[in-house]
């Protein structure tokens, strides 16, 4: 593994702790040797990559934010699609969300958050699992055969980290998905809350990202789900028109 692969590993294990974690494990969960992980951690945090708390312990640095202020503002797609999104959300009420792939995982990359203060908390950029969710799903649906054999994979042996994912059934739903262009998940992810997606394209006709409405089971119920589907169809076909003449 290259020294650039070992920092992008080590960026992710930090981002996915979701608090300050010891020397012991970062080590552990990128299985290196403790040299070469403080020596890492060392390099990074005196660049602002990684902050070093007063307790001896490590979390993404300050470097971190103007890094991703700076690739927000440059990426076309979540520019495009967030003043359809923010409309999607004034009209249905609920939080709205654009995830992409990748590779054998979705992150979010635009959030237009409902108002109410029950609201599913999604965090940009942090990576999510494809087989399970709306959104994850419908970008599984159109990834490529590699990729969606390693998930089928999984979701036969997650039982453990993904207790409600679906399991033998996902390749059903996916084949399903690919003919509709459409997703839904209730509890799949995390209990008690229920998403719808679609699919949004490029001038090529890819499936490029998925716009997702989620929300708690207690508004997005399960007969309320088809009725989210023509406002969302309508939001994901604006954003493809745009990227289109962009």
């Amino acid at each position: 593994m290259s020294v650039l692969e070992k920092t992008s590993s080590l960026i992710d294990c930090l981002g996915q702790a979701g608090e300050p974690v010891s020397l012991a494990y970062v080590r552990s969960a990128l299985d290196m040797p403790k040299s070469s992980t403080h020596r890492l951690l060392g390099e990074l945090a005196a660049l602002g990559i990684v902050r070093r708390t007063e307790g001896g312990r490590y979390s993404l640095g300050p470097r971190l934010l103007y890094w991703g202020e700076a690739a927000a503002e440059t990426f076309d797609l979540r520019t495009v699609a967030e003043p359809p999104m923010r409309r999607l959300r004034d009209e249905l009420g609920e939080s709205v969300h654009l995830y992409v792939r990748d590779h054998d995982k979705r992150v979010c990359i635009a959030a237009v958050e409902a108002r109410h203060e029950l609201r599913p908390f999604i965090q940009l950029g942090r990576p999510l699992p494809l087989r399970a969710g709306a959104a994850g799903k419908l970008l599984l649906a159109f990834a490529d055969d590699e990729i969606q054999r390693l998930e089928l994979r999984r979701a036969r042996t997650d039982g453990d980290t993904l207790p409600n994912a679906p399991g033998p059934r996902l390749a059903d739903q996916l084949e399903q998905i690919r003919a509709e262009r459409w997703a839904t998940s209730v509890g799949e992810r995390q209990d008690g809350v229920a998403a719808v997606a679609t699919a949004v394209s490029d001038s090529r006709g890819r499936v490029v990202a998925a716009l997702c409405i989620s929300g708690p089971t207690t508004r997005l119920t399960r007969e309320r789900l088809p009725a989210m589907r023509e406002p969302l169809e309508a939001c994901a076909a604006e954003v493809t028109g745009l990227l289109r003449r962009g």
